[in-house]
């Protein structure tokens, strides 16, 4: 049997030292030992102090993606003489390319900043290149940028800054509203890149259509998440649950036995935003449906609700906001409510509260 699935929250892995960067969190890593073994995305928590810079350096063989969820700005200088640059601030994405050299740069003498790094490669520990024949343009670069990178233009070279709503939703087969924030494809935004980034946005009590990625690996982040988490039913029968809270990375191997769907348990405060990073090209492929576990996600999903709301408390939001349209119709919506896992009830080995 697969193991199951389980959230990897920011502080549950202790800092370690990486190429390039001091210390990251090295939350998703695919090696054999790593925390996913076999998963071909990896993914490190950055906590970068104020006036932090970091060494030139390059991954042959590896996209890498960044995202800064609090701080900033943040500056990134790139390309083979560090000519060109970009400002990140918090929530914007910036694609870096395989074969980029680039220096990571915290302005701020006060503040820090936190946030992900992730790479088209199975462990963050592999396919580092330091390139410290560039040092000296990095230090001067820092240094003139302090005093004068709000009148530079920006000059984003192969690189390219994504804001969250840069890029305007579509409807998914699974009901989901996605951003296609970095879409590889030739007609993509960011053509070449050998990862995708979806931006989601999930309303309150939203249950989406049970499907699976027969050749993607998933990577879920949600940045702005109630207070209820947002659950996942997973495995072939939808047999495994996984709360999952603000911060915390979710690791989704590809295949049918790792189908999935996924409910915001708040009955009305939405989940703000959710990154979704994936082994392919696009976010728009590689998405099949799953209508025979829907009546499996929709009783199990209801129950959970039911144990965190409350019966008459679901009852009475379902007919709210379904005021005209019987029980049995649910299932048509693309807006729907079922489950919850209890906020205060022990959590069990897949990380889920039971």
């Amino acid at each position: 049997m697969r193991a199951p699935i389980r959230p990897v929250p920011f502080e549950s892995v202790a800092p370690t030292p990486v190429p390039g960067w001091r210390k990251i969190r090295v939350l998703v890593d695919g090696r054999a030992n790593g925390t996913v073994p076999g998963f071909s995305l990896s993914a490190g928590g950055l906590e970068l102090p104020a006036n932090f810079r970091s060494d030139p350096q390059q991954h042959s063989d590896s996209d890498t993606v960044l995202l800064f969820t609090a701080g900033g700005p943040v500056l990134t200088y790139h390309g083979e003489d560090l000519s060109s640059w970009s400002v990140q601030w918090p929530g914007d994405l910036l694609t870096i390319p395989r074969g980029t050299p680039y220096v990571v740069d915290v302005l701020s003498e006060h503040v820090g900043t936190t946030g992900y790094v992730v790479r088209s490669t199975s462990s963050l520990l592999v396919d580092n290149l330091a390139r410290p024949d560039l040092d000296g343009q990095a230090a001067a670069l820092s240094d003139a940028a302090r005093e004068h990178w709000e009148n530079w233009t920006p000059a984003p070279g192969r690189c390219a800054v994504v804001p969250f709503t840069s890029v305007a939703p579509v409807v998914t087969p699974q009901g989901h509203r996605i951003r296609p924030l970095v879409d590889g494809e030739p007609g993509g935004n960011t053509p070449g890149m050998r990862l995708s980034v979806g931006g989601l946005d999930v309303p309150g009590a939203f249950l989406a259509h049970p499907h699976h990625h027969p050749e993607t690996h998933v990577l879920v982040l949600a940045t702005e998440c109630p207070a209820e988490g947002a659950l996942t039913l997973h495995g072939e029968r939808l047999e495994h649950d996984a709360v999952q809270y603000s911060g915390d990375l979710l690791p989704i191997p590809a295949g049918r036995d790792y189908a999935h769907t996924v409910q915001n348990l708040s009955l009305t405060e939405p989940i703000g935003r959710v990154y979704e990073f994936r082994s392919r090209t696009s976010v728009l492929c590689d998405n099949p449906r799953l209508p025979g576990l829907l009546p499996i996600a929709e009783r199990r999903g209801r129950a959970a609700l039911e144990r965190l709301h409350g019966v008459a408390a679901v009852a009475a939001h379902l007919r709210a906001a379904n005021p005209a349209q019987p029980r049995a119709d649910l299932a048509k919506r693309p807006q729907r409510v079922d489950r919850v896992a209890e906020r205060n009830a022990p959590r069990s080995e897949t990380g889920a509260r039971s």
